[in-house]
């Protein structure tokens, strides 16, 4: 008690970023297995997600051609909602490591694209050999560049989290 007769009041909470916290070894096994489990599902996830959306924004297109009516393609849409669905799963693993989505950026995005820049010909030959009747990347120009930015932006904004407290 001061002389007044009131309690002493507490100081206010630092601003700023949390203390520095040295990292005992279960906590840095726990942080090895959460980039390792973003990693993975981020280098999974993506290709099946680009895929995904790939064949049923081709589909789209080849519907519409056909028919100018967008009534007939509501299966295709829904491929296109379920791939980007996929890609947004990929998107939410850098809330566990920024990891996953920053390597899954370079790798199936960034990659792709400098190499449909640098050799069209090998780009189309190989498109044209992925298992399917569907003629793959039609648009690659367009789908690379998105991907790589959508996901190195999630993979550095993940980076900055904050920490959970």
């Amino acid at each position: 008690m001061t002389e007044t007769g009131a309690l002493p009041t507490p100081p206010p909470p630092p601003h700023g970023p949390a203390p520095f916290r040295p990292a005992t070894p279960g906590r840095r096994s726990s942080m090895v297995l959460r980039h390792l489990a973003s990693v993975v599902v981020a280098l999974v996830l993506t290709p099946v997600g680009v895929l995904v959306f790939d064949h049923g924004a081709g589909s789209y297109r080849q519907v519409l051609a056909r028919t100018f009516d967008n009534g007939e393609a509501a299966g295709e849409l829904l491929q296109m909602f379920a791939g980007g669905l996929i890609l947004l799963a990929v998107v939410a693993c850098a809330r566990v490591s920024g990891l996953g989505p920053l390597l899954a950026g370079v790798v199936w995005g960034l990659l792709p694209f400098l190499w449909y820049v640098a050799d069209v010909r090998s780009f189309f030959e190989f498109a044209r050999d992925l298992p399917s009747t569907y003629f793959w990347f039609s648009l690659p120009e367009y789908l690379f560049p998105l991907v790589a930015v959508m996901l190195l932006g999630a993979g550095l904004v993940g980076r900055w989290r904050g920490r959970p407290q």
